[in-house]
């Protein structure tokens, strides 16, 4: 019998193990959620848990009510922002709320829902771009393979993005450069010590550098990485870290276009563990999901 187990609940969907120690979801997922427009509404993972109990995500501080735990956010499509927030305007040399620019993720429908016999955890999400008029600029078709690995779980993460428009400019913030993928730590986890697949180690040395794979320990304990893989445009791609952050930056170093012709299929593993298993495991970890 599957240890894991999918429930429905208002806002998308939990996911709870049975094997667990804490008496709760081991994930939630927000699907449907009502946000300000200003926040750029998308779906995401919110809380996470280690199989011990330990909270890793964080949802909407106080300082970046757009950071919503773990999620996709993209700063620049074409005119609208799809992350949330002020963007960086160069011309002003300073982050400005700009007026008619916050587009939406939407949730459409859950077309696969469902656990399998092998213990995976399995959930297919149609969703639909819309920019600041909320006219269709993309169709997204994410998935989610959730499965149980030693020491804690595995998420295998993968999107497929077609637009709605001849093509579509995908850029990152003008400042920072962070777009994409992106994990907001929060305490107890944040303030975390990271380590990569090239050897670098602190947020700071790994920022703007390229590698297959980051991790970071928790303050007091557990750990995460997020792996991109080998099929990823841009691979290895390069990384966006500070103490609280993690995030795979495929537009970091220039802008994508992506045409209806030419869709964006992208994947990533990230994995939730109670401890930290050592580069050498995380590289085994890797090397399976490469594979």
């Amino acid at each position: 019998m599957s240890n894991f187990s999918l429930k429905t609940n208002d806002l998308g969907f939990e996911i709870h193990d049975a094997h667990s120690v804490a008496d709760r979801p081991i994930a939630v997922y927000r699907a449907t959620e009502e946000l300000p427009r200003s926040d750029s509404p998308k779906p995401c993972f919110d809380p996470l848990y280690t199989s011990s109990g330990r909270l890793v995500t964080e949802y909407r501080p106080d300082d970046h009510t757009w950071h919503t735990g773990l999620y996709f956010g993209w700063v620049h499509v074409n005119n609208a922002n799809l992350w949330g927030g002020p963007w960086y305007v160069p011309e002003e040399k300073k982050y400005v709320h700009v007026e008619n620019s916050h587009g939406i993720q939407r949730h459409d429908s859950f077309s696969v829902f469902g656990v399998s016999h092998a213990s995976v955890a399995s959930v297919d999400e149609e969703l639909s771009w819309l920019d600041a008029a909320d006219q269709l600029i993309a169709i997204e078709s994410r998935s989610f393979r959730v499965s149980a690995v030693e020491g804690g779980y595995r998420y295998l993460i993968s999107t497929h993005i077609q637009p709605a428009l001849d093509e579509l400019v995908m850029g990152a913030s003008r400042a920072a450069r962070y777009s994409g993928l992106e994990l907001r730590m929060g305490p107890p986890f944040a303030d975390a010590e990271h380590y990569c697949s090239e050897g670098r180690q602190g947020h700071e040395n790994i920022m703007k550098q390229r590698a297959r794979w980051v991790g970071a320990r928790g303050a007091t304990g557990g750990f995460v990485a997020m792996m991109d893989h080998p099929s990823n445009p841009r691979h290895p791609v390069t990384w966006f870290t500070r103490k609280n952050l993690l995030g795979a930056g495929l537009l970091m170093e220039e802008d994508l276009v992506v045409t209806r012709s030419q869709p964006l299929g992208l994947r990533y593993a990230f994995f939730v563990l109670d401890a930290d298993p050592g580069a050498e495991q995380v590289e085994a970890f890797y090397t399976d999901f490469a594979s």
